[in-house]
């Protein structure tokens, strides 16, 4: 049905115009847009503390760690930063736009981003393909199993339809959320330049440099701070397969603390960038003494967070805003693959696509036989290829335009296809939304991918796929120029191939809610005095896994009664945040009795009490107040101090 319902809603108002100027017999001004709109909102993503993580090359084998909610990839047992989904609305009336959703995953795919569209359709019975931009931090603790497909059950463990149907209405849930939050507002953009978080991780190019551009975008709405986004070139993974812990990754840290430093209680979205050949880079800033030691990486994500918090809160109030920003975009999809991008014979024997090729074997002081880069591929099947077509959205925001990508293209291939916008835009503003839409992996300039390496290998079509890609996406942006400005456009090169093919959504793995024991039982209290280099723990038996993970909140002391402690920002200081981390620890464990089975499941909270942001040395009483889902009253632990 949407098939046939979206070309003629998108149609329709252009039809309309031109029936009324063949009427009146001569051109009119179009109506002035109304001022812009804005709306947020914030989903929690509905997962099992339990299912697997992505992107880990798990298809080489994976240490073992099962769970219900896991099959190929280990399940984790930890939880450092609750994934969710953000989205920020942005109108100035139908058909200027724009709709960004944040999710903290290791990617979109297309049949994804369409599945959220037509879910938006049915609720509001409007067409959002050309506004809505769904941008991944590319955590790599993200979930799995929300791709179809015969190689991608290997790569992000094999596909839940009932859990892919959960992810599509929350998603829609945070948008639905933004529409019902629109208000007056105005919006501004500042260019700013982030040199030492992220590092050239590529060392076969034989190149060491990065661009270091950080977009800065501030939402208002009656002159206060409504929401902040972040357009930042960062790879989003510090934590490894072995931590077992699903997490936001260093992307959740980084919004956290941008929310602490300027010290409002918003959304921040980061919306990552290119970032192919980029990695997390701790900018060296001095710890205080006397930490608490923290699982690895942790100190890390704070100490990079951090550092752009401040960059940010030093310069946040210097954002010029504008109630009347310019507001378009248009998406185009357009076909990828052997065909499309026109290998011949002996280039790339790879019909359906293929990956981790020898090229994955490069090291930086050796030059690369050519001959042998594109042998021992692993294809995808026929009946499960590689994506054979995909989607970009291209537009204005404000004083920039902007474009989508469809995966994590290196810096250089980056910067090309920003020269390219700059010379045929005038505009020297461009924001670059990576990982958004739909996803194909890595993507090289040619040249640069015969030098080998981990991210030629993880191209899908091979050599020449970023430059066929960059190709593709300067005919798209040229038509939208030409559209956006009442021109005649030229027609691309190439047919628009429709929607992908959906997943199929019938069967699949089952998650039933184990029976939990004795919940609300303490089985560990905190200790009553700690010291400020310790972590406070408590350890309660609660719910099933398949409910969602619980929430503590520390709380502490004033005199009157216990009260949530806040942090920098004005939030209760909980373990969604980056402040605790939270185990689980059923029993019996899954390895033990694999079915449906009755188990005690054990909740262990810990919080550090020195870390870079906060000290708790001193505090004469603090407690933990933990809500479990579906359970009326809070369990609350015994009181703690800290000398």
């Amino acid at each position: 049905m949407m098939t046939f319902l979206r070309p003629l809603h998108r149609t329709l108002p252009s039809l309309l115009m031109g029936l009324t100027l063949l009427l009146s017999g001569c051109p009119t001004e179009p109506e002035p847009l109304p001022p812009l709109q804005a709306g947020v909102h914030t989903v929690r993503m509905p997962v099992p503390l339990g299912i697997g993580t992505v992107g880990f090359m798990g298809l080489f084998g994976t240490p073992e760690s099962p769970s219900p909610y896991a099959e190929r990839y280990p399940a984790t047992t930890r939880m450092h930063g609750h994934p969710d989904f953000s989205a920020v609305v942005l109108s100035r009336g139908e058909g200027a736009e724009l709709i960004f959703l944040r999710s903290d995953s290791i990617a979109v795919v297309q049949q994804l981003r369409d599945s959220v569209v037509e879910e938006l359709f049915d609720r509001t019975g409007r067409d959002y393909d050309d506004a809505l931009i769904i941008s991944a931090t590319h955590t790599h603790s993200g979930p799995g199993r929300f791709i179809q497909g015969g190689l991608y059950d290997l790569i992000a463990d094999t596909f839940v339809p009932a859990f892919y149907e959960g992810l599509v209405n929350a998603m829609a849930d945070a948008v639905e959320g933004a529409l019902a939050d629109l208000g007056p507002a105005a919006y501004g953009l500042s260019m700013l330049e982030a040199a030492d978080a992220h590092s050239d991780r590529r060392c076969e190019d034989g190149l060491d440099y990065v661009n270091d551009q950080l977009g800065l975008m501030v939402v208002k709405k009656e002159g206060e701070l409504s929401a902040v986004m972040l357009n930042y070139a960062i790879h989003g993974t510090i934590l490894d397969i072995e931590d077992f812990t699903l997490s936001q990754d260093v992307t959740g840290a980084i919004e956290e603390q941008v929310a602490e430093a300027i010290g409002v209680d918003v959304p921040v979205l980061l919306l990552n960038s290119w970032a192919g050949d980029v990695a997390p880079e701790s900018p060296g800033l001095t710890p205080p003494e006397g930490l608490t030691s923290q699982p690895d990486g942790y100190d890390r994500m704070d100490e990079i967070g951090l550092y752009l918090g401040e960059l940010v809160a030093a310069n946040i109030d210097e954002v010029q805003t504008s109630d009347s920003p310019e507001l378009s975009s248009l998406t185009h999809r357009y076909p990828i693959g052997h065909q499309a991008i026109g290998y011949g014979w002996g280039e790339f024997d790879y019909l359906w696509g293929g990956v981790y090729c020898d090229t994955s074997a490069a090291t930086c002081d050796e030059v690369l036989d050519h001959e042998s880069l594109t042998d021992g591929c692993i294809p995808f099947p026929e009946d499960s290829p590689a994506p054979m077509q995909s989607v970009f959205t291209v537009g204005r925001l404000g004083s920039a335009v902007f474009t989508t990508w469809a995966g994590e293209p290196t810096t250089g291939l980056a910067e090309s296809v920003m020269d390219e916008m700059r010379s045929a835009s005038g505009q020297d503003d461009i924001l670059f939304f990576g990982y958004s839409n739909d996803y194909l992996g890595y993507q090289l300039e040619e040249e640069d991918w015969w030098h080998g390496g981990y991210e030629a290998s993880g191209s899908m079509w091979g050599p020449r796929q970023g430059d066929y890609m960059a190709g593709v996406q300067a005919e798209i942006f040229a038509r939208w120029l030409a559209l956006d400005g009442d021109d005649e456009p030229m027609d691309p090169s190439f047919d628009d191939p429709g929607l992908a093919p959906p997943f199929e959504l019938t069967g699949g793995a089952v998650w039933e809610h184990e029976e939990a024991l004795d919940v609300g039982l303490i089985e560990a209290q905190p200790a009553p005095v700690y010291a400020p280099e310790d972590v406070a723990r408590v350890q309660i038996v609660g719910t099933s896994p398949g409910l969602g993970v619980p929430v503590a909140v520390l709380q502490r002391d004033s005199g009157g009664g216990f009260e949530d402690v806040l942090d920098g920002a004005g939030r209760a200081l909980n373990s969604d945040s980056y402040a605790f981390w939270v185990d689980l620890i059923p029993s019996p464990s899954y390895g033990e009795e694999s079915g449906p089975t009755p188990r005690r499941f054990t909740w262990s909270f810990s919080m550090p009490l020195h870390t870079r942001l906060r000290s708790f040395h001193g505090e004469e009483a603090l407690r933990f107040r933990v809500t479990f889902p579906g359970v009326e009253e809070d369990v609350l632990s015994e009181p703690f101090r800290v000398e």
